[in-house]
């Protein structure tokens, strides 16, 4: 809505929380229209993901613009005179992307003719027309999931045994995963999912794309690979682990063939051949995470035979011949980007039997390095293995297929031309753009959803917190500072303003979790509050963000579960990758560098010492005394059957993690334990703690930030989800809450949310919930 709570005009929710200003121009206008003491209501419509992806971009006051939509309501004898006064300073009306039930639509700046009118009905036929030019994210979400239910694939598959040396029997799905990796590796695939299909013109045979219509003499090969597309949690990497046990002995007899077929001439464009499947992880946590998976799946003897390498770490340079001989080599993405620039390059130096893409959507962008570091890799055939091959927009999984170099889809363009933009068009087109779609996956793609594992009930709960008397004051004193210096601004929109009405939302959502505990707030002491800030705001990005490498300006996503990069904010916010950081060791060194290596030698003199995570010490940020309603409620929520359950915390924010620590060393007393996980902590430490929590009776909790639970983690031993505050991006709270409700989870998931009544908590949960999904 609109407010004007004191000498300007401002956009905020419905709680008076201020979204932001009006500009100049239309300040004239509604300055005047207020003068006339019209009955008007004015219904705004923010786009929340332009204005996340601008404030995040914003380095500069005019950069720091969004556009929203304003409709005007309000009785049809003035409308006329609301256009003049909207004339006079050259805003004019547009039509309108919603019509509220019941009103009447009329626009004073419309040309209308005699004989034409235009009712509702028809008005929202045209709007609809207009808005499926362009698919939005919610129609594409809905596009994509009915695409999924007319896949047929999975129906027509009954299943492959696995490898007699596989010591875990495969599921049913597993047996149809292996049968259908089978057929794309190496055929026959069955004809009703075969792109290429025989046609006769003139009397001459020719082979016709089912999607594109394009026509070649001699029948293309379709076989290569594919994607493995099931939803997270269904255990995608043991149908991969069963696809290479089960072809072992073939890949060995590839190798022998090319080499004794060929001789010298083997080097393909300079290549070796190698019988090994590469598997390239998403950090070098999930690298252990694939070498636990073989022990855990492979018999001994099989395991003694099996030659593994893994590719990581400065010391992973090994000979040429190795790489060759070997059965299985896993690496990361990041440690190919850092190979590709480099003269030492072993990997892309190799035609490799296999190559598998773990968590694939991580290249879902082709202008990204890490794409173009994969798609150089010469391989026989190659996966993709992601529960999320679309996230935002139907070319991310057009990357892949590129990726996969399925012909005539080997190129980017090609998918946009057939599939993207006929769907961006609407109407017939978007329908015959959906109709290739889904002919398309069925050939190259398997997808299941979890409902096939039938895993127990997840129970949703949440929990309305009810601020105390001084909870509530501290934070309606909070809203009175910041808003007073939000509408003090006179009109100046720029970084510093828009970043305060950013701010306001922060910091009430922080006394949310803190309560008493949080120093008063002052501008004084803003600085304090940048980790604050940068953590709700990758937050709400969600697993669309992504962080970029100080020293090498590599790409990484934001939400990881490995240590693929380190960020410094003792002195400076510089980033650097994992290879950066291990070329930074000095020798003689193991561990990486506590301080930012980049900018150690300006800050020697003035180190000082680092914040204790183990006791809340007063400081400019906590005070030494306080209460937290939240807090107080979680607590008696975790210790309710601590003894019989394990429970997960999740936060965004590392200072919240701090005090979630401080009440759960009060409430152990030392007769249960608790782990904390956060950015900070070392690869070594996080599999140590992971391992404990599976094995360990006294280990019952684990509190973690979002981001370093949001990928790749296997959390099944937990019975219980604790989020500790509502997500702007629900993304983010879903991927960490499918970390325990997964394939091998026994017992009913019980997830538990806390929101503050009265609150800038409901006021987003409800809002941000209903305008993204």
């Amino acid at each position: 809505m609109i407010v004007k709570p004191e000498a300007q005009h401002l956009v905020a929710f419905l709680d008076g929380a201020v979204v932001g200003e009006v500009n100049a121009q239309l300040e004239k206008a509604l300055v005047s229209i207020t003068e006339q003491e019209y009955q008007l209501e004015f219904e705004v419509f923010a786009p929340v993901r332009a204005i996340q992806e601008t404030l995040g971009r914003a380095t500069k006051g005019k950069e720091a613009v969004v556009r929203v939509q304003i409709n005007i309501y309000g009785p049809p004898a003035i409308a006329d005179s609301i256009g003049k006064e909207l004339s006079q300073q050259k805003i004019y009306l547009q039509r309108p992307e919603y019509v509220r039930d019941g009103a009447r639509y009329e626009n004073p700046h419309v040309l209308t003719l005699a004989g034409f009118q235009c009712t509702n009905a028809e008005l929202a036929m045209q709007v609809a027309d207009t808005t499926s030019e362009k698919a939005t994210a919610k129609t594409m979400k809905s596009a994509v999931i009915s695409v999924y239910s007319l896949l047929t694939r999975s129906q027509n598959l009954r299943g492959l045994e696995g490898d007699e040396r596989l010591s875990t029997p495969l599921l049913l799905h597993q047996k149809t995963a292996l049968e259908f990796m089978m057929q794309r590796e190496n055929g026959p695939i069955p004809d009703e999912y075969k792109l290429w299909t025989p046609i006769e013109m003139d009397g001459v045979p020719w082979y016709r794309h089912a999607v594109t219509n394009i026509r070649c003499l001699d029948e293309p090969t379709e076989t290569g690979g594919g994607i493995l597309a099931d939803e997270m949690g269904m255990g995608k990497s043991l149908s991969i682990l069963a696809l290479i046990l089960r072809t072992l002995d073939a890949a060995h007899g590839w190798t022998n063939r090319v080499n004794t077929s060929n001789g010298e001439s083997s080097e393909t464009w300079g290549r070796r051949h190698s019988n090994a499947t590469l598997i390239v992880a998403s950090s070098d946590l999930m690298i252990n995470e694939w070498f636990q998976e073989l022990e855990k799946h492979f018999d001994l003897p099989t395991r003694s035979e099996l030659k593994t390498i893994k590719y990581h770490g400065k010391n992973r340079h090994c000979a040429l011949s190795k790489l060759c001989d070997a059965d299985i080599v896993i690496t990361t993405y990041h440690t190919l980007a850092s190979d590709f620039s480099s003269t030492k390059n072993a990997l892309r130096n190799i035609v490799w039997y296999r190559l598998v893409l773990d968590e694939a959507h991580i290249i879902r962008r082709q202008s990204t390095v890490l794409y173009r570091t994969v798609a150089d890799i010469a391989a026989r055939s190659r996966w993709c293995l992601t529960g999320t091959p679309i996230q935002n927009r139907l070319e991310d999984i057009g990357t892949l297929f590129t990726f996969l170099r399925v012909s005539p889809f080997h190129s980017l363009s090609t998918f946009r031309k057939h599939i993207s933009l006929p769907f961006d068009e609407g109407g017939k087109r978007r329908q015959l753009a959906i109709r290739n779609f889904t002919r398309l996956l069925d050939s190259l793609c398997l997808r299941r959803t979890k409902d096939l594992l039938h895993l127990p009930d997840e129970e949703n709960r949440v929990r309305n917190i009810q601020l105390s008397a001084e909870e509530r004051n501290q934070y309606d004193q909070t809203q009175k500072i910041m808003f007073r210096a939000v509408r003090n601004q006179n009109g100046v929109f720029d970084q510093k303003s828009t970043l305060g009405m950013f701010q306001v939302q922060l910091q009430l959502r922080i006394i949310c979790n803190h309560g008493t505990w949080q120093q008063p707030f002052s501008w004084n002491r803003r600085k304090l509050h940048l980790l604050d800030e940068r953590e709700a705001m990758e937050a709400s990005l969600g697993r669309d963000g992504e962080v970029t490498c100080s020293a090498c300006r590599q790409t990484m996503p934001l939400f990881n579960t490995g240590s693929m990069f380190r960020r410094y904010t003792e002195h400076c916010r510089h980033v650097l990758c994992s290879e950066c950081l291990e070329q930074s060791i000095s020798s003689g060194h193991e561990s990486l560098p506590s301080s930012c290596p980049l900018c150690t030698s300006l800050w020697a003199a003035s180190r000082q010492a680092p914040r204790s995570k183990h006791t809340l010490q007063e400081d400019a940020y906590f005070r030494m005394e306080g209460r937290s309603s939240k807090m107080d409620a979680l607590m008696r929520d975790v210790l309710a059957d601590i003894s019989t359950t394990k429970s997960i915390i999740f936060t965004c924010w590392t200072r919240t993690l701090d005090l979630l620590q401080f009440y759960l060393k009060k409430a152990s007393c030392g007769s249960w334990r608790f782990e904390r996980i956060d950015g900070e902590c070392p690869t070594s430490k996080r599999e140590r703690i992971l391992h404990e929590f599976t094995t360990n009776a006294e280990l019952r909790v684990l509190i973690m930030t979002t981001g370093t639970g949001a990928v790749g983690l296997n959390l099944a031993t937990a019975n219980r989800v604790f989020i500790v505050e509502p997500q702007w991006n629900p993304s983010v709270e879903n991927q960490a809450i499918a970390r325990a409700l997964r394939l091998g989870q026994k017992q009913p998931v019980l997830v538990t949310r806390y929101i503050v009544d009265q609150t800038v908590e409901q006021v987003c949960l409800l809002y941000f919930s209903r305008i993204i999904y």
